[in-house]
Protein backbone atom coordinates (compact mmCIF):
# COMPACT_ATOMS: atom_id res chain seq x y z
CA UNK A 1 0.00 0.00 0.00
CA UNK A 2 1.50 3.73 -0.86
CA UNK A 3 0.86 6.90 0.69
CA UNK A 4 -1.80 7.72 -1.62
CA UNK A 5 -4.34 5.13 -0.26
CA UNK A 6 -6.02 2.61 -2.01
CA UNK A 7 -3.94 0.06 -4.49
CA UNK A 8 -6.52 0.41 -7.07
CA UNK A 9 -6.03 3.99 -7.88
CA UNK A 10 -4.63 4.54 -10.95
CA UNK A 11 -3.37 7.49 -13.01
CA UNK A 12 -6.56 8.14 -14.92
CA UNK A 13 -8.13 8.40 -11.99
CA UNK A 14 -6.70 12.38 -11.80
CA UNK A 15 -7.82 15.31 -13.53
CA UNK A 16 -4.54 16.44 -15.31
CA UNK A 17 -5.64 19.62 -15.81
CA UNK A 18 -5.33 20.50 -12.40
CA UNK A 19 -2.71 23.11 -11.68
CA UNK A 20 0.32 21.62 -10.30
CA UNK A 21 2.78 23.36 -8.09
CA UNK A 22 6.74 23.60 -8.65
CA UNK A 23 7.55 19.92 -7.38
CA UNK A 24 10.51 19.41 -4.87
CA UNK A 25 10.95 15.46 -6.18
CA UNK A 26 9.13 14.35 -9.21
CA UNK A 27 9.20 10.65 -11.23
CA UNK A 28 8.57 10.55 -15.04
CA UNK A 29 7.61 7.54 -16.62
CA UNK A 30 7.69 6.95 -20.52
CA UNK A 31 6.84 4.39 -23.03
CA UNK A 32 10.61 4.10 -23.93
CA UNK A 33 13.93 6.15 -22.96
CA UNK A 34 14.70 8.05 -26.70
CA UNK A 35 12.19 10.62 -26.09
CA UNK A 36 13.47 12.00 -22.89
CA UNK A 37 16.07 14.18 -24.73
CA UNK A 38 13.60 15.95 -26.16
CA UNK A 39 11.28 16.69 -23.31
CA UNK A 40 13.71 17.12 -20.57
CA UNK A 41 13.79 20.95 -20.99
CA UNK A 42 10.10 21.15 -20.17
CA UNK A 43 9.95 18.72 -17.73
CA UNK A 44 12.45 20.40 -16.04
CA UNK A 45 10.56 23.32 -15.35
CA UNK A 46 8.39 21.83 -13.25
CA UNK A 47 11.16 20.47 -10.72
CA UNK A 48 13.53 21.93 -8.38
CA UNK A 49 15.76 18.90 -6.79
CA UNK A 50 15.09 15.46 -8.13
CA UNK A 51 13.84 14.01 -11.17
CA UNK A 52 13.46 9.94 -10.90
CA UNK A 53 12.93 8.73 -14.77
CA UNK A 54 11.22 5.09 -15.01
CA UNK A 55 10.98 3.37 -18.60
CA UNK A 56 7.39 0.88 -19.17
CA UNK A 57 8.46 -0.47 -22.53
CA UNK A 58 9.88 -4.08 -21.99
CA UNK A 59 10.61 -4.64 -25.42
CA UNK A 60 13.43 -2.75 -25.45
CA UNK A 61 16.46 -4.94 -24.30
CA UNK A 62 18.84 -3.31 -21.75
CA UNK A 63 21.76 -2.59 -23.60
CA UNK A 64 20.03 -0.62 -25.81
CA UNK A 65 19.11 1.85 -23.12
CA UNK A 66 22.82 2.34 -22.76
CA UNK A 67 23.10 5.39 -25.43
CA UNK A 68 19.74 6.85 -23.77
CA UNK A 69 21.07 6.67 -20.46
CA UNK A 70 24.10 8.55 -21.43
CA UNK A 71 22.04 11.11 -23.92
CA UNK A 72 19.94 11.95 -21.16
CA UNK A 73 22.85 12.78 -18.84
CA UNK A 74 24.61 14.84 -21.41
CA UNK A 75 21.49 16.66 -22.32
CA UNK A 76 20.56 17.44 -18.50
CA UNK A 77 24.07 18.65 -18.30
CA UNK A 78 22.88 21.49 -21.04
CA UNK A 79 19.26 22.28 -20.30
CA UNK A 80 19.14 21.47 -16.61
CA UNK A 81 22.66 20.72 -14.78
CA UNK A 82 21.90 21.77 -11.20
CA UNK A 83 18.84 19.16 -10.85
CA UNK A 84 19.61 15.88 -9.67
CA UNK A 85 18.48 13.30 -12.46
CA UNK A 86 18.48 9.31 -11.54
CA UNK A 87 17.14 7.06 -14.02
CA UNK A 88 15.78 3.75 -12.56
CA UNK A 89 17.44 1.27 -14.38
CA UNK A 90 16.65 -1.20 -11.84
CA UNK A 91 12.96 -0.97 -13.71
CA UNK A 92 14.80 -1.17 -17.13
CA UNK A 93 16.07 -4.52 -16.19
CA UNK A 94 13.04 -5.97 -15.19
CA UNK A 95 10.45 -3.16 -16.74
CA UNK A 96 7.13 -4.98 -15.23
CA UNK A 97 4.49 -2.03 -14.01
CA UNK A 98 3.36 -4.31 -11.64
CA UNK A 99 6.57 -4.33 -10.07
CA UNK A 100 7.37 -1.29 -6.90
CA UNK A 101 9.17 2.26 -8.10
CA UNK A 102 11.37 2.05 -5.57
CA UNK A 103 12.73 5.29 -4.59
CA UNK A 104 15.14 7.28 -1.78
CA UNK A 105 13.18 10.61 -1.35
CA UNK A 106 9.07 10.77 -1.52
CA UNK A 107 7.37 11.56 -4.87
CA UNK A 108 5.50 14.73 -5.13
CA UNK A 109 4.61 14.90 -8.64
CA UNK A 110 4.36 12.15 -11.40
CA UNK A 111 4.77 12.65 -14.68
CA UNK A 112 3.70 10.21 -17.20
CA UNK A 113 3.88 9.46 -21.12
CA UNK A 114 0.21 9.13 -22.84
CA UNK A 115 1.72 5.47 -24.39
CA UNK A 116 2.02 4.16 -21.16
CA UNK A 117 -0.86 2.95 -20.58
CA UNK A 118 -2.97 2.08 -17.13
CA UNK A 119 0.05 3.27 -14.55
CA UNK A 120 -0.67 2.01 -10.77
CA UNK A 121 -0.31 4.79 -8.44
CA UNK A 122 0.50 2.46 -5.78
CA UNK A 123 3.48 0.68 -7.18
CA UNK A 124 5.36 3.97 -6.51
CA UNK A 125 6.90 3.25 -2.73
CA UNK A 126 6.93 6.67 -1.65
CA UNK A 127 4.48 9.22 -2.96
CA UNK A 128 3.54 12.22 -0.96
CA UNK A 129 -0.07 12.85 0.44
CA UNK A 130 -0.57 15.77 -1.48
CA UNK A 131 1.27 14.79 -4.77
CA UNK A 132 0.08 16.06 -8.03
CA UNK A 133 -0.11 14.42 -11.51
CA UNK A 134 0.54 15.36 -15.29
CA UNK A 135 0.71 14.01 -18.47
CA UNK A 136 3.62 14.65 -20.37
CA UNK A 137 1.14 15.94 -23.73
CA UNK A 138 0.20 18.42 -21.40
CA UNK A 139 3.43 20.36 -21.05
CA UNK A 140 4.92 19.11 -24.52
CA UNK A 141 3.94 19.33 -28.01
CA UNK A 142 5.20 17.01 -30.39
CA UNK A 143 6.23 14.58 -28.73
CA UNK A 144 8.68 11.24 -31.04
CA UNK A 145 8.05 8.16 -30.18
CA UNK A 146 11.00 6.37 -31.86
CA UNK A 147 12.82 4.18 -30.19
CA UNK A 148 16.60 3.93 -31.43
CA UNK A 149 18.93 1.00 -30.83
CA UNK A 150 23.00 1.78 -29.79
CA UNK A 151 25.91 -0.22 -30.65
CA UNK A 152 26.65 -1.56 -27.13
CA UNK A 153 27.57 -5.02 -26.82
CA UNK A 154 24.51 -6.35 -25.01
CA UNK A 155 27.28 -8.84 -22.38
CA UNK A 156 26.65 -8.53 -18.76
CA UNK A 157 29.24 -9.89 -16.33
CA UNK A 158 28.26 -11.25 -13.04
CA UNK A 159 30.36 -8.52 -11.00
CA UNK A 160 31.86 -5.70 -12.42
CA UNK A 161 34.52 -2.43 -10.98
CA UNK A 162 34.97 0.97 -11.51
CA UNK A 163 36.89 4.10 -9.25
CA UNK A 164 36.80 7.43 -9.11
CA UNK A 165 36.92 10.79 -7.10
CA UNK A 166 33.36 11.10 -6.89
CA UNK A 167 32.91 14.66 -5.61
CA UNK A 168 29.55 16.47 -6.01
CA UNK A 169 27.99 13.21 -8.01
CA UNK A 170 27.52 14.86 -11.24
CA UNK A 171 26.04 13.46 -14.84
CA UNK A 172 29.67 12.94 -16.03
CA UNK A 173 30.00 10.19 -12.48
CA UNK A 174 26.54 9.24 -13.57
CA UNK A 175 26.87 8.19 -16.90
CA UNK A 176 29.99 5.86 -15.65
CA UNK A 177 27.88 4.77 -12.78
CA UNK A 178 25.49 3.66 -15.08
CA UNK A 179 27.14 2.04 -17.39
CA UNK A 180 28.60 -0.29 -14.59
CA UNK A 181 25.18 -0.92 -12.81
CA UNK A 182 23.86 -1.98 -16.59
CA UNK A 183 26.29 -4.31 -17.46
CA UNK A 184 26.59 -5.75 -13.50
CA UNK A 185 23.98 -8.96 -13.14
CA UNK A 186 25.03 -9.63 -9.50
CA UNK A 187 27.41 -6.86 -8.15
CA UNK A 188 29.33 -3.70 -8.78
CA UNK A 189 32.50 -2.84 -6.57
CA UNK A 190 33.43 1.08 -6.42
CA UNK A 191 36.80 2.17 -5.75
CA UNK A 192 36.35 5.89 -3.73
CA UNK A 193 39.60 7.68 -3.58
CA UNK A 194 40.77 8.49 -0.47
CA UNK A 195 42.80 11.90 0.72
CA UNK A 196 46.26 10.28 -0.38
CA UNK A 197 45.26 9.90 -3.68
CA UNK A 198 43.05 13.75 -4.11
CA UNK A 199 46.24 15.99 -3.29
CA UNK A 200 46.96 16.67 -7.39
CA UNK A 201 43.57 17.50 -7.87
CA UNK A 202 42.05 21.22 -8.23
CA UNK A 203 41.12 22.39 -5.20
CA UNK A 204 41.42 19.55 -3.25
CA UNK A 205 41.18 20.93 -0.20
CA UNK A 206 37.08 21.42 -0.97
CA UNK A 207 36.42 17.94 -2.20
CA UNK A 208 33.91 16.57 -0.03
CA UNK A 209 35.03 13.86 2.87
CA UNK A 210 35.45 10.26 1.92
CA UNK A 211 32.58 9.45 4.27
CA UNK A 212 30.29 11.87 2.25
CA UNK A 213 30.98 10.40 -1.25
CA UNK A 214 30.73 6.95 0.11
CA UNK A 215 27.39 7.58 1.33
CA UNK A 216 26.30 9.67 -1.46
CA UNK A 217 27.40 7.02 -3.63
CA UNK A 218 25.49 4.96 -1.91
CA UNK A 219 21.88 6.20 -2.23
CA UNK A 220 22.45 6.89 -5.95
CA UNK A 221 23.04 3.61 -6.40
CA UNK A 222 20.48 2.16 -4.83
CA UNK A 223 17.86 4.20 -5.86
CA UNK A 224 18.62 3.83 -9.53
CA UNK A 225 19.37 -0.46 -9.13
CA UNK A 226 18.34 -1.77 -5.23
CA UNK A 227 18.94 -5.29 -7.02
CA UNK A 228 22.70 -5.38 -7.39
CA UNK A 229 24.93 -5.89 -4.41
CA UNK A 230 27.19 -2.72 -3.94
CA UNK A 231 31.02 -2.99 -2.41
CA UNK A 232 32.05 0.61 -2.12
CA UNK A 233 35.46 1.23 -0.42
CA UNK A 234 38.16 3.60 -0.13
CA UNK A 235 41.37 3.53 -2.37
CA UNK A 236 45.34 4.19 -1.57
CA UNK A 237 46.30 3.50 -4.91
CA UNK A 238 44.92 2.79 -8.49
CA UNK A 239 44.42 -1.22 -7.87
CA UNK A 240 41.78 -0.95 -4.99
CA UNK A 241 39.82 -4.45 -5.18
CA UNK A 242 40.55 -5.47 -8.77
CA UNK A 243 43.86 -6.41 -8.18
CA UNK A 244 43.31 -9.29 -5.95
CA UNK A 245 39.53 -10.16 -6.11
CA UNK A 246 38.88 -12.79 -8.81
CA UNK A 247 35.10 -12.29 -8.91
CA UNK A 248 35.27 -9.50 -11.04
CA UNK A 249 35.30 -9.49 -14.54
CA UNK A 250 34.46 -6.25 -15.73
CA UNK A 251 35.91 -2.84 -15.46
CA UNK A 252 34.36 0.17 -16.65
CA UNK A 253 36.81 3.38 -17.13
CA UNK A 254 36.69 6.75 -18.57
CA UNK A 255 39.12 8.36 -21.80
CA UNK A 256 40.73 10.15 -19.00
CA UNK A 257 41.23 6.31 -16.97
CA UNK A 258 41.60 4.21 -19.56
CA UNK A 259 45.96 3.69 -18.24
CA UNK A 260 44.75 2.76 -14.91
CA UNK A 261 42.79 0.04 -16.53
CA UNK A 262 45.96 -1.49 -18.55
CA UNK A 263 47.54 -1.32 -14.63
CA UNK A 264 44.85 -2.88 -13.40
CA UNK A 265 45.45 -6.04 -15.71
CA UNK A 266 49.01 -5.70 -15.52
CA UNK A 267 48.84 -5.73 -11.93
CA UNK A 268 46.00 -8.94 -12.02
CA UNK A 269 48.71 -11.05 -14.57
CA UNK A 270 51.34 -10.47 -11.20
CA UNK A 271 48.99 -11.87 -9.20
CA UNK A 272 48.21 -14.94 -11.91
CA UNK A 273 44.58 -13.05 -12.13
CA UNK A 274 42.60 -13.47 -15.39
CA UNK A 275 42.33 -9.88 -17.07
CA UNK A 276 39.79 -7.94 -16.66
CA UNK A 277 37.32 -6.91 -19.55
CA UNK A 278 37.35 -3.14 -20.29
CA UNK A 279 34.51 -0.92 -21.08
CA UNK A 280 35.58 2.36 -21.68
CA UNK A 281 33.39 5.53 -22.21
CA UNK A 282 33.48 8.76 -23.50
CA UNK A 283 33.78 11.99 -21.32
CA UNK A 284 30.53 14.35 -21.19
CA UNK A 285 30.89 17.52 -22.27
CA UNK A 286 30.13 20.76 -20.20
CA UNK A 287 28.29 23.24 -21.87
CA UNK A 288 27.81 25.69 -18.74
CA UNK A 289 31.45 26.92 -19.03
CA UNK A 290 30.93 30.60 -17.41
CA UNK A 291 34.63 31.33 -17.12
CA UNK A 292 37.98 30.58 -18.80
CA UNK A 293 39.46 28.92 -15.92
CA UNK A 294 37.07 25.76 -16.22
CA UNK A 295 37.29 22.35 -18.03
CA UNK A 296 35.40 21.64 -21.05
CA UNK A 297 34.36 18.37 -19.47
CA UNK A 298 31.51 17.87 -17.35
CA UNK A 299 33.62 17.78 -14.09
CA UNK A 300 34.23 18.59 -10.06
CA UNK A 301 36.86 20.62 -10.56
CA UNK A 302 34.66 22.73 -12.27
CA UNK A 303 32.01 22.33 -9.68
CA UNK A 304 34.71 23.42 -6.96
CA UNK A 305 35.65 26.34 -9.23
CA UNK A 306 31.86 27.49 -8.93
CA UNK A 307 31.92 27.41 -5.06
CA UNK A 308 34.75 29.94 -4.39
CA UNK A 309 33.49 33.17 -3.64
CA UNK A 310 29.81 31.28 -2.25
CA UNK A 311 28.82 30.26 1.19
CA UNK A 312 30.00 26.89 1.55
CA UNK A 313 29.36 26.24 5.54
CA UNK A 314 26.32 28.79 6.60
CA UNK A 315 27.50 30.89 9.93
CA UNK A 316 26.52 30.00 13.07
CA UNK A 317 25.06 31.93 15.68
CA UNK A 318 26.90 34.05 18.28
CA UNK A 319 24.50 36.06 20.39
CA UNK A 320 28.05 37.85 22.15
CA UNK A 321 28.34 40.16 18.52
CA UNK A 322 26.74 42.85 17.72
CA UNK A 323 24.16 43.10 14.22
CA UNK A 324 26.11 46.14 12.93
CA UNK A 325 28.60 46.07 11.83
CA UNK A 326 28.74 43.02 9.98
CA UNK A 327 32.32 41.76 10.40
CA UNK A 328 34.06 39.55 8.33
CA UNK A 329 37.47 37.84 9.09
CA UNK A 330 39.35 37.60 6.05
CA UNK A 331 42.39 35.43 6.31
CA UNK A 332 44.54 32.91 5.18
CA UNK A 333 47.94 31.68 4.25
CA UNK A 334 50.94 33.75 3.34
CA UNK A 335 51.23 35.10 -0.55
CA UNK A 336 47.26 33.88 -0.61
CA UNK A 337 46.41 37.05 -1.88
CA UNK A 338 44.63 38.57 0.97
CA UNK A 339 45.74 42.08 0.67
CA UNK A 340 44.31 42.08 -2.78
CA UNK A 341 41.38 40.48 -1.84
CA UNK A 342 40.76 43.16 1.40
CA UNK A 343 41.68 45.92 -1.05
CA UNK A 344 38.84 44.55 -3.80
CA UNK A 345 36.15 44.64 -0.52
CA UNK A 346 37.34 48.35 0.18
CA UNK A 347 36.74 49.76 -3.21
CA UNK A 348 33.24 47.67 -3.26
CA UNK A 349 32.21 49.58 -0.08
CA UNK A 350 33.77 47.59 3.33
CA UNK A 351 35.56 49.02 6.05
CA UNK A 352 39.22 47.82 6.59
CA UNK A 353 40.63 46.78 9.47
CA UNK A 354 44.12 45.73 8.44
CA UNK A 355 46.02 43.49 11.35
CA UNK A 356 49.10 43.35 10.04
CA UNK A 357 49.28 47.26 10.04
CA UNK A 358 47.93 47.31 13.37
CA UNK A 359 50.77 44.90 14.46
CA UNK A 360 53.43 46.65 12.56
CA UNK A 361 51.73 49.98 14.54
CA UNK A 362 52.76 48.15 17.82
CA UNK A 363 56.31 47.76 16.94
CA UNK A 364 56.50 51.45 16.62
CA UNK A 365 59.30 53.44 18.84
CA UNK A 366 57.96 54.73 22.01
CA UNK A 367 55.17 51.80 22.21
CA UNK A 368 55.30 48.99 25.26
CA UNK A 369 55.38 46.12 22.67
CA UNK A 370 58.26 47.89 21.74
CA UNK A 371 60.38 47.60 24.71
CA UNK A 372 59.29 44.34 25.54
CA UNK A 373 60.43 43.35 22.48
CA UNK A 374 64.07 44.70 22.89
CA UNK A 375 63.88 42.94 26.17
CA UNK A 376 62.99 39.57 25.30
CA UNK A 377 64.37 38.61 21.96
CA UNK A 378 67.18 41.20 22.26
CA UNK A 379 68.19 44.88 21.12
CA UNK A 380 69.43 43.64 17.78
CA UNK A 381 66.02 43.28 16.42
CA UNK A 382 65.94 47.17 17.04
CA UNK A 383 66.43 49.25 13.92
CA UNK A 384 68.84 52.21 14.45
CA UNK A 385 65.44 54.28 14.44
CA UNK A 386 63.90 52.75 16.88
CA UNK A 387 61.57 50.23 15.07
CA UNK A 388 61.48 46.66 15.22
CA UNK A 389 63.31 45.06 12.21
CA UNK A 390 60.47 42.15 11.34
CA UNK A 391 62.96 40.09 9.23
CA UNK A 392 65.13 39.65 12.14
CA UNK A 393 62.63 38.88 14.33
CA UNK A 394 61.08 36.73 11.89
CA UNK A 395 64.40 34.80 11.07
CA UNK A 396 63.98 34.13 15.12
CA UNK A 397 60.14 33.40 15.30
CA UNK A 398 60.06 31.30 12.33
CA UNK A 399 63.19 28.91 13.13
CA UNK A 400 61.81 27.91 16.63
CA UNK A 401 58.23 27.00 17.73
CA UNK A 402 58.68 28.34 21.49
CA UNK A 403 59.83 31.48 20.58
CA UNK A 404 57.21 32.35 18.15
CA UNK A 405 54.06 31.40 20.53
CA UNK A 406 56.16 34.00 23.08
CA UNK A 407 56.09 36.35 20.51
CA UNK A 408 51.78 35.62 19.86
CA UNK A 409 51.93 36.20 23.40
CA UNK A 410 52.63 39.44 23.49
CA UNK A 411 50.94 40.91 20.90
CA UNK A 412 47.80 39.18 20.15
CA UNK A 413 45.98 40.76 22.55
CA UNK A 414 47.21 44.10 21.66
CA UNK A 415 46.30 43.77 18.06
CA UNK A 416 42.54 42.25 18.75
CA UNK A 417 41.78 45.29 21.18
CA UNK A 418 42.82 47.72 19.01
CA UNK A 419 40.85 46.18 15.68
CA UNK A 420 37.63 45.94 17.79
CA UNK A 421 38.22 49.63 18.82
CA UNK A 422 39.23 50.33 14.90
CA UNK A 423 35.77 48.47 13.97
CA UNK A 424 33.09 50.33 15.95
CA UNK A 425 34.47 53.57 14.75
CA UNK A 426 33.96 52.26 11.32
CA UNK A 427 30.38 50.96 12.12
CA UNK A 428 30.12 54.93 13.55
CA UNK A 429 31.21 56.35 10.74
CA UNK A 430 28.20 54.45 8.63
CA UNK A 431 30.15 50.79 7.20
CA UNK A 432 27.37 48.21 7.41
CA UNK A 433 30.82 45.82 6.60
CA UNK A 434 34.14 46.14 8.41
CA UNK A 435 36.87 43.46 6.70
CA UNK A 436 38.68 42.45 9.38
CA UNK A 437 42.12 41.16 7.86
CA UNK A 438 44.45 39.33 9.82
CA UNK A 439 46.84 36.23 8.56
CA UNK A 440 46.40 34.71 12.18
CA UNK A 441 42.65 34.87 12.96
CA UNK A 442 42.64 31.00 13.34
CA UNK A 443 45.71 30.39 15.42
CA UNK A 444 44.32 33.48 17.61
CA UNK A 445 40.60 32.50 18.05
CA UNK A 446 39.45 35.59 16.55
CA UNK A 447 36.68 34.06 14.98
CA UNK A 448 34.64 34.79 18.00
CA UNK A 449 34.92 38.66 17.14
CA UNK A 450 33.46 38.16 13.23
CA UNK A 451 30.09 36.83 11.81
CA UNK A 452 31.46 35.30 9.28
CA UNK A 453 35.10 33.97 8.23
CA UNK A 454 36.40 34.35 4.50
CA UNK A 455 39.46 32.39 3.66
CA UNK A 456 41.85 32.88 0.54
CA UNK A 457 43.92 29.89 -0.42
CA UNK A 458 46.75 28.75 -2.91
CA UNK A 459 48.48 25.32 -3.69
CA UNK A 460 51.78 25.17 -1.49
CA UNK A 461 53.93 25.18 -4.50
CA UNK A 462 52.51 28.47 -5.49
CA UNK A 463 52.68 30.01 -2.16
CA UNK A 464 56.63 29.08 -1.78
CA UNK A 465 57.05 30.33 -5.46
CA UNK A 466 55.73 33.98 -4.54
CA UNK A 467 57.39 34.13 -1.42
CA UNK A 468 60.65 33.28 -3.12
CA UNK A 469 59.91 36.33 -5.73
CA UNK A 470 58.19 38.98 -3.44
CA UNK A 471 60.45 38.51 -0.27
CA UNK A 472 63.29 37.20 -1.49
CA UNK A 473 63.42 33.74 0.74
CA UNK A 474 64.75 30.87 -0.15
CA UNK A 475 63.25 27.43 -0.50
CA UNK A 476 63.58 26.30 2.71
CA UNK A 477 62.76 29.39 4.26
CA UNK A 478 59.21 29.94 2.61
CA UNK A 479 58.57 26.23 3.16
CA UNK A 480 59.55 27.17 6.88
CA UNK A 481 56.79 30.10 6.95
CA UNK A 482 54.23 27.67 5.51
CA UNK A 483 54.77 25.14 7.83
CA UNK A 484 54.15 27.67 10.69
CA UNK A 485 50.68 28.10 9.22
CA UNK A 486 47.92 26.32 9.75
CA UNK A 487 47.36 24.27 5.84
CA UNK A 488 45.31 25.24 3.42
CA UNK A 489 42.59 22.36 4.32
CA UNK A 490 42.40 24.11 8.33
CA UNK A 491 41.34 27.08 6.75
CA UNK A 492 38.51 25.84 4.67
CA UNK A 493 37.52 23.88 7.59
CA UNK A 494 37.15 26.98 9.51
CA UNK A 495 35.64 28.97 6.98
CA UNK A 496 31.98 30.15 5.45
CA UNK A 497 33.48 31.45 2.00
CA UNK A 498 36.98 30.04 0.41
CA UNK A 499 38.31 32.63 -2.47
CA UNK A 500 41.54 31.49 -4.97
CA UNK A 501 43.98 33.68 -5.99
CA UNK A 502 45.47 31.30 -7.85
CA UNK A 503 44.43 32.50 -11.38
CA UNK A 504 43.74 35.42 -12.97
CA UNK A 505 43.36 38.70 -11.09
CA UNK A 506 39.43 38.78 -13.04
CA UNK A 507 38.60 35.74 -11.63
CA UNK A 508 39.17 36.48 -8.34
CA UNK A 509 37.89 39.61 -8.58
CA UNK A 510 34.68 37.67 -9.35
CA UNK A 511 34.68 35.74 -6.44
CA UNK A 512 35.60 38.40 -4.39
CA UNK A 513 32.41 40.65 -5.76
CA UNK A 514 30.00 37.33 -6.00
CA UNK A 515 30.61 36.97 -2.27
CA UNK A 516 30.02 40.87 -1.62
CA UNK A 517 26.57 40.85 -3.31
CA UNK A 518 25.32 37.98 -1.67
CA UNK A 519 26.48 39.20 1.42
CA UNK A 520 24.54 42.91 1.14
CA UNK A 521 21.62 41.05 -0.19
CA UNK A 522 21.64 38.78 3.15
CA UNK A 523 21.75 41.97 5.20
CA UNK A 524 18.93 44.05 3.22
CA UNK A 525 17.19 41.33 3.58
CA UNK A 526 17.56 40.89 7.37
CA UNK A 527 18.74 37.48 6.90
CA UNK A 528 21.98 37.73 8.56
CA UNK A 529 20.77 39.35 11.49
CA UNK A 530 19.97 35.85 13.20
CA UNK A 531 22.83 34.60 11.94
CA UNK A 532 26.47 34.26 13.72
Amino acid sequence: MSACGSSTVRFTDYDSNTPVKMARTALLVVSNLSKIPHILVDVCKHVSQTLYISVSDSSVPVFSCSSHINGIYQQATKVCNELDIRVLIGNIKDSNLKKTIVTHNPIDLVIIDNHVGDFALNHISKLQHNFSTLNIGDIVKNVSHEVRKDGSDGKSYDYVALGGTFDRLHNGHKILLSEGVLRASKGLTVGVTDVNMIKNKKLWELIEPINSRIENLRQYLIDIDPTLQYNIVPIQDVYGPTKDDSKLKLLVVSQETVKGGEMVNKKREENKLDPLAVYCIDLASESQNTIPEEETKVSSSNRRLRLLGTVIREPVENPHLDSSPYVIGLTGGIASGKTNITKKLGELGAGVVNCDILAHELYMPGTPINATIAEVFGSNVINENGEVNRKKLGEIVFNDPSRLIELNNLLWPAIIEEAKKRVRALGQQGYKVVVMEAAVLIQARWKEHCHQVWTSIIPPEEAVKRLKERNGLSEQEAKDRLSSQPSNSEQVANANIVFSSFWSYEFTSLQVTKAWENLLKCIDSNKCQSKY
